[in-house]
């Protein structure tokens, strides 16, 4: 049975959040976060995994399930995700549909793709270099690789207060 525990903090997260007042928003948010849970969910049951818990918290939701047999499977189980995010946002701009929903899956789709451990980006790295006679140099060049996002986020930031 699968465990799910809700955290304060998403609690927190959800009150704020509704501040916003606009359903639409609200909701395009919530559809993108559950249609890439339930991507890596169907690959992780087309697999034959078990999912084990949910986190929720106002960092997002982490899911714990059984392990992978393999390292292709643990991969697929982690892209799918932010597949499902992408495959939405590229059948709606088919269809011409725009909007918070075309944008949030984008947005979600992409992020997601950073290599910071926490996101499917980053684990995906991290799970293709664990064992690694490598694995070492490719912790090194990752650890660069988040500085340099970091720092382009700065500049991102810097650059839109100032316009």
């Amino acid at each position: 049975m699968t465990k799910i525990k809700i955290r304060y903090s998403f609690l927190v997260f959800n009150a704020l959040l509704f501040l916003l007042r606009d359903g639409r928003l609200i909701s395009a948010f919530y559809i993108s976060c559950i249609v890439h849970e339930i991507g890596h969910i169907l690959a992780l049951k087309l697999l034959g995994g078990e999912l084990r818990s949910v986190e929720l918290s106002c960092f997002g939701i982490k899911m714990t399930a059984s392990p992978c047999r393999n390292i292709k499977e643990g991969i697929a189980v982690l892209m799918c995700g932010p597949a499902v995010n992408l495959l939405i946002f590229a059948i709606l701009r088919i269809f011409g549909i725009n909007g918070y929903i075309c944008a949030f899956n984008l947005a979600e789709g992409i992020f997601n793709l950073l290599p910071f451990s926490f996101l499917d980006g980053g684990a995906t790295i991290e799970l293709l270099a664990e064992g690694s006679v490598h694995e070492r140099a490719i912790r090194l060049v990752m650890t660069f690789v988040k500085i340099l996002f970091i720092i382009l986020i700065i500049i991102l930031c810097e650059y839109a207060l100032i316009h």
